[in-house]
């Protein structure tokens, strides 16, 4: 010990610090030289990314206000009344004010599927006629599939225009027996004067016929009576009027599919109104 101190040049009585290297004399080849090893290192603990879960959003709701029906909250946020209607299961065209409706859904919440009926469309075989048995242009075949009208193969035969499309014969639409129960336990009211259009792909194949009214509540059924002809239609009362230029003067407005079923040709109707309240 005392010659392992002197040849590092150590206080034998103060001792070693920790740490401290020495210098070891080799005598012979049977030494063994020690090498202090340096102090372990703890290993730095690596924290993993924590991905927070995205959450689906859910139901937009909306707060009916006074005198505001399911038509104009469905205009507000780019819906149909038909889907406010199926997201909130409602089965009538009111809704109550105060009430807290279902008008969307954002971000990746799942909507209710509505339910959907598949109508299976008439098939229509088109035959394309060669070249010398009709003397129309390639333009004029190509205007004709466009439109889906068949062409006819036969000589001697001039085309026949394309037909504008007609409502379906409904005996006033599907809201006359609506309209024959709600005249049974109110009063009547009648109304003289122009009747307007407004485009609608209601009514022309299942006799749904709308239309927009001041004075009779949403929901309401209205018998309208084309004075020149004495033809007449049964709409349901979806709004009021908007307050445009194009509407002054106006009673009431009619789908296009109405207008046609009372035989109009013009722009305003002068026609009778009849309805409850």
């Amino acid at each position: 010990g005392r010659e392992l101190a002197n040849y590092n040049n150590i206080d034998y009585e103060k001792g070693l610090s920790l740490g401290q290297v020495l210098k070891i004399p080799i005598k012979d080849g049977n030494t063994e030289v020690v090498t202090p090893q340096p102090p372990p290192v703890k290993p730095v603990a690596v924290s993993k990314p924590v991905t927070a879960a995205v959450k689906n959003e859910g139901p937009l709701y909306h707060t009916v206000e006074k005198k505001q029906t399911l038509y104009a909250i469905s205009k507000l946020y780019n819906v149909t009344v038909a889907d406010i209607k199926q997201w909130n299961s409602l089965s009538a065209d009111g809704v109550s004010e105060g009430a807290r409706i279902i008008v969307g859904y954002s971000g990746n919440a799942v909507k209710p599927a509505p339910a959907v009926t598949v109508k299976e469309q008439p098939k229509t075989e088109v035959v394309t006629p060669k070249k010398e048995d009709s003397p129309r242009t390639k333009e004029t075949l190509n205007d004709e599939v466009k439109e889906g009208l068949p062409v006819i193969k036969k000589e001697s035969v001039p085309v026949t225009p394309p037909v504008a499309v007609k409502a379906g014969n409904f005996s006033g639409g599907v809201f006359k027996a609506d309209y024959d129960a709600q005249a049974k336990s109110n009063h009547i009211i009648t109304e003289n004067g122009n009747a307007g259009t407004f485009k609608s792909t209601s009514g022309w194949q299942d006799g749904k016929y709308y239309c927009l009214h001041n004075m009779a509540a949403p929901g309401t059924i209205v018998k309208i009576i084309n004075n020149a002809n004495g033809k007449s239609v049964y709409a349901k009362v979806l709004d009021l009027i908007p307050d445009i230029k194009q509407n002054a003067g106006l009673i009431i407005c009619v789908s296009n599919a109405a207008a046609d079923v009372l035989g109009v040709t013009a722009d305003k109707i002068d026609c009778t109104l009849n309805y409850s309240k």
